[in-house]
């Protein structure tokens, strides 16, 4: 597939960057706006997340229904979420209908209603999104892993917030915080598929008509009670596990030796951890690896559901797994393995111009710059056995991991000494 990349930047400072095919008849459309839940004050934790479902609740213009109808009725969509460091409006139509999308899209953005019945409809929609959470054992696990990896970093923040929080929440409060960081410099528009560049870059520039401001900076400094070691009680029937460790931010010369140790950790079915824990063990149903990166800072995660009774027992395998990856280095084989797994599931992700449309923008928000699919592959090619086993040693130490557990009372619960190897 033959693909041709644009930049632009407006007079007010938004970019457009694009990523365009004559290959297929979609385009993927995002505008995505740097504020996320690592940049919100103590008492509007969750704030982001908030406006990202308030700006569906209509408009000066548009009704709720209107907004969902624009797209959907030409058998398009469009979709919203709020991470911990952007907050992202996308839109999936075909390229004929993407001044539709970049309407509707920009209508939200510039003139929402946000009005005071919404909120408080809306905070109730929300309070029951964290009650789900909650009920939802995997995602309590991996939210207070963050926070435990990130003790002292905003980013370890829950989007969500907290039911007092959002319960606090009113226009004057919200308002206020959606003009400081919906402004046009804080401010990705990002396309793949069959786009006009130069048709896209118009319809931006004529429509998204917000304030032309620097966002203020967000909190320096977070403490978040969840100590390195923690034990959560829970009904639950299973015990749920996530061991972690901070890993380098996005920017990283690293990055790729990273996700290659993630993928031979826990990547899959012929990964380390699902071959020894689940396959010869059977302590477990679900076992993987993985990483996240940020601007200054990454995640290196294992997880885990096991048998509560067995807990302190699959542990032990997890680590001692890890330790023979850090003592013993690779297998036979297992570097030229891991590398065409990565290729191939890099390629095969990227047939789906939502995927490719992501790619494009995390290389400008994080990057300011755009890699070619062909740069990656070149990475991936030049990684040494060496590179993999430098980020072992400097990742794989038992004295910076967190360890969380979220389980019944019967649980038989590691403890700080089960990391040592």
């Amino acid at each position: 597939m033959k693909l041709s990349y644009r930049k632009d930047v407006l007079p007010n400072g938004i970019r457009v960057v694009t990523e365009s095919s004559r290959d297929v008849g979609s385009v993927s459309l995002g505008f995505w706006v740097g504020v996320g839940s690592s940049l919100e004050p103590p008492k509007m934790a969750g704030v982001s997340h908030f406006i990202e479902h308030i700006l569906f609740k209509g408009t000066a213009k548009r009704s709720a229904f209107e907004l969902a109808n624009v797209l959907e009725s030409v058998g398009g969509s469009i979709d919203a979420f709020a991470g911990r460091e952007s907050t992202a409006f996308v839109a999936r139509c075909l390229s004929e209908h993407m001044g539709k999308a970049v309407g509707v899209i920009s209508d939200m953005l510039c003139g929402p209603a946000m009005r005071e019945k919404d909120i408080e409809l809306e905070k109730r929609v929300v309070f029951e999104e964290i009650r789900s959470l909650e009920d939802t054992p995997e995602d309590v696990a991996h939210e207070l892993l963050a926070a435990s990896v990130w003790r002292k970093n905003p980013v370890g923040k829950s989007v969500l917030g907290t039911g007092d929080t959002v319960g606090r929440f009113t226009r004057g409060s919200v308002m206020p915080f959606f003009k400081s960081f919906y402004a046009s410099p804080n401010i990705i528009v990002a396309a793949s598929g069959r786009v006009d560049h130069r048709r896209l870059v118009g319809s931006v520039n004529r429509m998204l008509k917000v304030p032309a401001k620097c966002p203020p900076p967000g909190p320096q400094t977070f403490s978040s009670g969840v100590a390195r070691v923690h034990n959560a009680i829970r009904r639950v029937s299973q015990c749920y596990i996530c061991l972690g460790v901070e890993a380098p931010p996005y920017t990283s010369g690293r990055r790729f030796a990273n996700m290659m140790l993630s993928m031979i950790v826990g990547g899959g079915m012929t990964s380390r951890l699902f071959q020894e824990v689940r396959e010869k063990e059977a302590l477990a149903y679900t076992v993987y690896g993985s990483c996240e990166f940020y601007r200054n800072t990454g995640i290196f995660f294992v997880f885990l559901a096991v048998d509560p009774k067995k807990a302190k027992k699959a542990i032990g395998r997890v680590v001692k797994e890890l330790k023979k990856l850090k003592t013993n280095g690779l297998a036979r084989g297992e570097l030229s393995s891991v590398k065409q797994q990565f290729r191939g599931g890099l390629l095969l992700g990227l047939e789906s111009s939502a995927a490719r449309m992501n790619r494009l923008v995390r290389h400008e928000f994080y990057l300011n710059d755009y890699h070619p699919i062909e740069d990656s592959l070149r990475k991936i090619r030049r990684i040494k056995e060496s590179d993999i086993m430098d980020e072992a040693r400097l990742l794989l130490d038992p004295s910076a991991f967190s360890l969380v557990t979220v389980g019944p009372s019967t649980t038989d619960f590691p403890s700080e000494s089960d990391l040592s190897f």
